[in-house]
């Protein structure tokens, strides 16, 4: 063990030593993907040597020019360091690493500020960074993968949206109701299906048949990840995410099946069909009764159905092409749930210009539908009725030099909060990311 502490710690010194050096030959951090680069090699030594880490920036101003309630914009940001430590070479602890998250958030909410200020905010909210304002660990988890990778388990401090509910598509959007997932499955209170980056003591197993076209996984994870002990009304009691003791508000648990069609294929068009679900069994806000805030209501379920389906490809292994995605969300008690049912369906093309291959355009529609029992509890508690919310979103993505993204965004809140009271709104803004 100190053999291996003691390599690590001189492979480290080595690249820090080299940081004014060059070096001629490939990188794994080229200028086109990092803002600094390899540091004249030292990240791919720390890379070899079982170390890698990233830094990445991204704000989201957005402006509401008409409609709403009020026109004015906000924008939020997070700061995002990812650290990755390959635990075999480091200490010898075979097919095993170690993946910690750090995010730092500021900024206000477009939602809650302009769009519905009487609501608290739509419930699709504009922006998918505004959540959690502050410093936070997130993950903190063990990966081990076996059998020629096909069996993954991870387990530590982990996020249920990481592996469930989940595309790589989504996040080519910046309203919340797409990226990170579809957003019935958050909407339950106390919060507990935990999305970035708030984390919660968990485990997961993944498996990829022989064949890889079927995959299975299931995770338990604490179902009390802000430590509220089943209140609704109850403040975080996890602000920053360093206090690891177990809650005390049941488990959660999910499950989905993976369908792989074309899996890995340059020629045919790859997607991947999904059912999944979870079951909370803890103690959750019992919306039909909103005049009691501390009634509450035990056990709450949720099944989806998911689809990723390439559709067009420019030519064989290109990654240019368009791609189309579409869910399906399902209430199974609607007590705990202010939506009953929800679906999104987009199109993402990359490389729509023969100049700029690597550029990205989206288009996406989203609709939700609350809940009777919520619709009820709003009523008796003699607050405005809700029936849907929905949202169009349209942006592109250009991928410059230096790992810069900049993408215009614009988004169409139609019936935000639901009430029918509040006039549809029209926003404009922009996603700016840096890999640093």
């Amino acid at each position: 063990m100190m053999g291996s502490t003691t390599r690590f710690l001189t492979a480290a010194f080595l690249g820090v030593a080299a940081l004014g050096t060059s070096i001629v030959g490939a990188t794994s951090f080229p200028t086109s993907e990092y803002l600094t680069g390899s540091w004249g090699g030292a990240r791919d030594r720390w890379n070899d040597a079982g170390f890698t880490f990233n830094l990445n920036y991204t704000a989201e101003p957005m402006f509401n020019i008409d409609g709403g309630e009020i026109l004015g914009g906000t924008y939020a940001d997070n700061i995002a360091l990812d650290v990755l430590m390959d635990l075999e070479r480091l200490f010898g602890i075979p097919s095993t690493s170690l993946l910690v998250k750090v995010s730092k958030r500021d900024g206000d909410s477009v939602s809650a500020r302009f769009v519905a200020p009487s609501e608290g905010g739509n419930t699709f909210t504009v922006q998918e960074l505004y959540g959690g304002q502050n410093v936070k660990v997130a993950n903190v988890q063990f990966i081990t993968r076996l059998l020629d990778d096909r069996l993954d388990l991870a387990y530590g401090r982990l996020i249920a949206n990481d592996d469930f509910l989940r595309s790589d598509l989504y996040c080519q959007f910046v309203n919340n109701s797409f990226c990170g997932s579809p957003k019935p499955v958050f909407l339950q209170n106390p919060f507990t299906f935990t999305a970035y980056p708030l984390a919660t003591w968990g485990a997961r197993v993944r498996y990829d048949t022989p064949s890889r076209v079927w995959t299975f996984q299931a995770a338990i994870y604490d179902g009390d990840p802000e430590l509220k002990d089943g209140d609704p009304t109850s403040r975080s009691h996890n602000e920053h995410g360093l206090t690891w003791g177990l809650g005390n508000n049941g488990a959660t648990l999910a499950g989905e099946i993976h369908y792989h069609l074309n899996r890995d294929s340059d020629q045919a068009l790859p997607g991947v069909y999904k059912i999944g679900g979870f079951y909370l069994t803890g103690d959750y806000q019992d919306f039909g009764r909103l005049s009691d805030p501390t009634a509450t209501v035990t056990g709450n379920g949720m099944i989806w159905l998911l689809a990723d389906q390439r559709l067009y490809r420019v030519s064989p292994g290109s990654a240019r092409g368009l791609s189309a995605f579409g869910a399906l969300v399902f209430s199974l008690t609607d007590e705990a749930n202010q939506m009953s049912s929800y679906f999104n369906v987009g199109l993402v093309y990359e490389g729509l210009f023969d100049g700029r291959p690597q550029d990205r355009t989206g288009l996406g529609i989203t609709t939700g539908w609350y809940s009777d029992a919520y619709d009820d509890g709003l009523v008796a508690a003699g607050l405005p009725s809700k029936s849907y919310e929905a949202a169009i979103e349209l942006n592109h993505g250009f991928v410059l030099p230096r790992g810069i993204l900049i993408q215009p965004d614009i988004q169409y809140s139609i019936r935000p909060a639901g009430t029918g009271e509040i006039d549809n709104a029209f926003l404009i803004g922009a996603k700016v990311s840096i890999n640093f």
